[in-house]
């Protein structure tokens, strides 16, 4: 029996013209069939869906994957079974979400009068909205997000390492579950939280610091997002103006993360009130992106987003300020929209004053 996904994979196939489908992320195969184990995914309207694994990884394959029959490959005899397997549907046209160029080619040229066309989004399509299980493993990788970011208030003093604040947070969230970091943790301190993406040095946090830190946890394959900016002692006057302009534009956008709200009418609203206090040319990003399996996927919430808010979607609210010379702040969530507005995941603090170490 087809698990649901597939079949709703299916029907999305058949929906855009196409004959099969080539599913090759890893994403996008732990979504569909739930294994990390990798490989290639072919799935048709007129046949059983096949996971081709690779020999390394073809016992975790069996031992996790649903909805498909698995088959194992070596290196050499990769291309030749792919090959086998869409000759024997007959297909006229193949969609797939990624190929690298040496395979595209070398199936280009044993595949004859067919179409390869590159169709990410009949998979992301589906991606972009998270079920009942899936929220609730993004809730608890915002909740080892928050475990983390309280274990940098905690170890934060003037004369710590950058990288030393990076490894406390991470320690943190893997004691209490997490399967891994999200994404490379950013500590940008001083005139380095300036930098967007400033990663971790060894500079060592002063007295009258920024602290910019982003980072987030994976949880089940699942992944949060959560950035949060700590002052070093009081804050100067310009300090906490930059602050309070960033935290308003993220609460005023927080409350328009709506079903049916436009994802470029949201980042407007943000990017307008960080405009009217004249910091307009320092928020140099969107406002926010979705996350779920991977930290950034669809749908967007920037200048030039074309994207609807639907029930499901979880995206970041991230505005930011930042000021060459002088240092920058960036405030962000990860929120859920539900039928009944938006649900800030990553619950950590986030007024000036609890901010301040």
């Amino acid at each position: 029996m087809k698990d649901m996904r597939i079949k709703q994979l299916i029907e999305s196939i058949e929906g855009a013209g196409l004959d099969a489908y080539m599913v090759t992320m890893d994403p996008n195969i732990i979504y569909y069939a739930g294994t990390i184990s990798g490989g290639i995914l072919i799935v048709s309207p007129e046949a059983e869906p096949f996971l081709l694994a690779s020999r390394l990884n073809f016992s975790i394959a069996q031992d996790q994957a649903t909805g498909c029959e698995v088959k194992p490959y070596i290196r050499k005899d990769k291309l030749e079974k792919i090959t086998v397997i869409l000759n024997e549907l007959n297909p006229k046209k193949i969609g797939f979400d990624e190929l690298s160029l040496d395979l595209y080619k070398d199936l280009g040229k044993r595949l004859k009068d067919v179409e390869l066309k590159a169709a990410p989004d009949v998979v992301m399509d589906m991606r972009r909205v998270k079920d009942t299980k899936e929220q609730g493993l993004m809730r608890r990788a915002a909740e080892l997000a928050d475990i983390g970011m309280e274990a940098i208030r905690q170890f934060l003093r003037e004369g710590v390492r950058e990288y030393e604040v990076a490894a406390e947070a991470s320690y943190a969230m893997r004691r209490e579950g997490a399967e891994e970091r999200a994404f490379p943790f950013i500590v940008a301190s001083g005139l380095r939280s300036a930098y967007p993406h400033a990663g971790v040095t060894d500079r060592r946090i002063k007295r009258g610091d920024f602290v910019t830190v982003d980072m987030g946890a994976t949880y089940h394959e699942y992944q949060s997002d959560l950035t949060r900016t700590f002052i070093m002692g009081v804050p100067s006057d310009e300090q906490r103006a930059i602050y309070d302009v960033v935290l308003e534009a993220n609460e005023v956008a927080l409350a328009e993360i709506q079903s049916g709200a436009a994802g470029v009418k949201v980042d407007r609203i943000a990017r307008g009130i960080i405009e009217s206090e004249g910091y307009g040319d320092y928020f140099i990003h969107g406002l926010g992106h979705g996350v779920g399996l991977e930290i950034h996927e669809p749908p967007s919430l920037s200048k030039t987003s074309e994207d609807i808010l639907k029930v499901g979607n979880v995206v970041t609210d991230e505005p930011g300020i930042y000021i060459p010379g002088f240092g920058g702040v960036r405030i962000e969530d990860t929120v859920l929209v539900t039928d009944s507005g938006p649900n800030r995941l990553t619950r950590f603090d986030k007024d000036i004053d609890a901010m301040c170490v």
